[in-house]
């Protein structure tokens, strides 16, 4: 069995002070982790680079990240996906999951991941209008209308549920279970504003509704199999049953870098 470190949402671009981050890296070799897990939010597209550098740099063990919104923060998409693609190259250890195929962890425990994108089709979409990331993402920024913006989340969305849909399939063929990272949560119960007053407002940012909608559809008739789907994005930390066979967590924000010793999972 391993030991894997799960963090998400630690604004690297934050910790500008060099021994902010220097605190970071002496976590991650405290943690004692044979891998380490990132559910986006890493950074900011500026730094996104230099930043998961540094994490390969200090963490000798596989790094197995997901981007968030922030990470493509004063950038085009693509121009951060080629950012990544190249620090990847230059450190054997980071592994994109949204170019990784299925990971064996285990001999019966599998990984899988990619982005996600919240799509409003919880609560209501009109409140999108009021998210940053229409602003400071240079893609979304030049769109004409929000109508326009929604219609490319929710693209980004579908996209990746295709993606998991179908490693998930295939992972499940071979393995009992299967890890999923991704960003946005794919249920609303995942997150701290379902069921009150604030849902309509934060749930068309906070999920990806489609996402779990596959998962279900995937995993349904599969009562000896697991899958757990652990997210990030909304900064509060949430467990949720699904069904029997799916499971959702969502971590804690950990600006500079806490290793919280709940959030180490043993494969």
């Amino acid at each position: 069995m391993k030991r894997y470190a799960w963090c998400s949402d630690i604004h690297m671009d934050i910790s500008w002070l060099p021994f902010l981050k220097r605190l970071y890296a002496m976590n991650l070799e405290r943690a004692g982790a044979d891998g380490l897990f990132l559910t986006g939010d890493v950074s900011s597209g500026p730094f996104i680079e230099s930043d998961l550098a540094f994490i390969a740099k200090h963490f000798k063990g596989p790094v197995y990240f997901v981007l968030g919104n922030h990470d493509y923060y004063g950038r085009h998409i693509e121009s951060v996906h080629d950012d990544v693609r190249r620090v990847c190259r230059k450190h054997s250890n980071l592994h994109w999951m949204t170019d990784q195929d299925i990971v064996s962890l285990e001999e019966d425990v599998a990984l899988i991941g990619t982005e996600g994108w919240y799509d409003g089709r919880l609560g209501l979409p009109d409140h999108l209008r009021w998210t940053l990331d229409r602003a400071v993402v240079i893609d979304f920024f030049h769109m004409s209308s929000m109508e326009e913006r929604i219609e490319a989340w929710r693209a980004m969305a579908d996209r990746s549920a295709d993606i998991i849909g179908e490693r998930l399939e295939r992972a499940l063929q071979t393995h009992k279970t299967v890890y999923i990272l991704t960003h946005f949560p794919p249920w609303g119960e995942a997150t701290t504003a379902s069921g009150t007053k604030q849902a309509d407002f934060w749930l068309p940012y906070n999920t990806n509704f489609t996402l779990g909608q596959r998962i279900e559809e995937v995993m349904q008739g599969r009562k000896k199999k697991r899958c757990i789907v652990l997210a990030g994005h909304t900064h509060y930390p949430c467990r949720v049953r699904v069904s029997n066979s799916v499971e959702c967590m969502v971590a804690r924000a950990k600006y500079f870098g806490e290793i919280r010793p709940e959030e180490t999972l043993v494969v």
